[in-house]
């Protein structure tokens, strides 16, 4: 599983650790990665989907601090 520390695989944010992409790209791309197929989802993807559900309340505590300011 993914922590913090980490960096993002792909993407926009590929390679800032995980605790510095923005919580609205995370939530975005948990979205995007619950429209993919369960069955076409890759490790990676599994992994990065866990990471966000597992900081989910503080992702979206931390985006509408973004949306406030």
């Amino acid at each position: 599983m993914l922590q913090d520390e980490d960096l993002m695989p792909y993407g926009k944010f590929r390679g800032t650790k995980m605790a510095n992409v923005p919580a609205s790209y995370l939530l975005w791309l948990a979205d995007e990665l619950k429209k993919t197929a369960l069955n076409k989802r890759t490790l990676q993807n599994k992994s990065l989907l866990k990471y966000i559900e597992e900081n989910m309340d503080v992702l979206k505590k931390e985006n509408r601090n973004d949306r406030e300011n």
